[in-house]
């Protein structure tokens, strides 16, 4: 987008001070306080789910940004070409430091506060019909099923098909002549992973995932979808929580594992920050056997090499940036770290 685009707020009760570039949008200073100005693209329902989780949140006092209607009450505006903009109540804080113990730490107890709150009440607009139920399925299971794009896959349905697609690279891998370096270094890596991949596949469906994701449909619990030091920032009131667009029904510890993985990796896997934080989560929001199953579950899957695999599988494959090989390497250098914390979690 470019600042011609910024005369969708000619469409917004707002008197515009200043404008400057942000990450992918402007930020513009404005007499109702800073707000981000970006593109949109998706479904509007979906962004009605997205707002009404945001207003839930701000009406219990969690601080997160806040889609705001234009003049005639819609959450999208489009321009004379009719691309779509959304604008949003903003912060000017800092990003989470993940080199930093106490931005850590206070990004953990922020989640279990978000937590503990993000449990939706029944509202008309959530009373879904169902599309896709089985005979076990209760009455209010049916209700939220319709709209799948609110829901999260399973985790074990997740499990099954990560494994499924590391297989599917690896089968491609094997047919191409001139192997690059990546290539040549994921098939030498690909046993010691996938092996670990059906281990956990297989406990996984022997687990009480499935039962537990139920519940938290049925108890119309709610996650960030995308919970990472970019979506968090600080200011002098404390932390605030952005970019809610994959926010769904889940099991909520798949927020906090998203976070913990990908500071781990940052830490080189370090256990004491690891118990930290896991103990950080549970002095807010303590976990329930079940619960602190299905994170260690999902913390022994081989998340980061899948990962690695898929977008290699899903990018050119003429090319393969030497980042990707590097990735690879610190993977295979952290690995041994990795699954000694998952060892001593058990």
């Amino acid at each position: 987008m470019n600042e011609k685009d910024l005369v969708i707020l000619e469409q917004y009760d707002l008197h515009v001070q200043s404008t400057r570039r942000g990450r992918g949008s402007f930020l513009c200073d404005t007499d109702r306080g800073l707000v981000q100005v970006t593109e949109f693209s998706g479904s509007q329902e979906r962004l009605f789910f997205q707002n009404r989780v945001l207003f839930f949140l701000t009406e219990r006092g969690i601080r997160c940004d806040l889609l705001l209607e234009n003049t005639e009450g819609n959450l999208v505006t489009s321009d004379r070409y009719g691309n779509g903009y959304v604008v949003k109540k903003w912060f000017s804080g800092r990003e989470c430091d993940t080199k930093s113990r106490e931005d850590i730490v206070g990004a953990v107890h922020y989640l279990a506060r978000l937590h503990n709150v993000l449990r939706l009440p029944e509202i008309q607009e959530f009373q879904m019909a169902a599309a896709q139920t089985d005979e076990t399925d209760t009455a209010e299971e049916k209700k939220i099923r319709k709209n799948l794009e609110y829901i999260a896959e399973p985790l074990d349905e997740e499990i099954e098909r990560h494994t499924k697609e590391l297989k599917k690279v690896r089968n491609f891998m094997r047919t191409r002549k001139k192997k690059t370096a990546f290539e040549s270094r994921f098939l030498e890596l690909y046993p010691e992973f996938m092996a670990q991949a059906e281990e956990v596949t297989r406990r996984v469906c022997a687990s009480s995932s499935y039962a537990l994701h139920r519940q938290c449909i049925r108890e119309r619990r709610v996650c960030h979808g995308d919970y990472s030091q970019h979506n968090l920032f600080f200011d002098r009131e404390g932390a605030v929580a952005v970019n809610f667009a994959r926010c769904c029904f889940d099991v909520q510890i798949s927020d906090f594992y998203q976070f913990f993985r990908k500071i781990m990796e940052k830490q080189g896997w370090n256990q004491k920050l690891g118990m930290e934080m896991i103990h950080a989560y549970q002095e807010v929001r303590p976990l329930g056997d079940a619960e602190f199953e299905n994170f260690c579950i999902r913390l022994a899957y081989p998340e980061k090499f899948w990962k690695l695999a898929n977008h290699y599988f899903n990018s050119r494959k003429t090319w393969i940036p030497e980042k990707s090989l590097q990735k690879l390497e610190i993977l295979d250098m952290q690995e041994k770290k990795r699954r000694e914390f998952v060892k001593f979690l058990h």
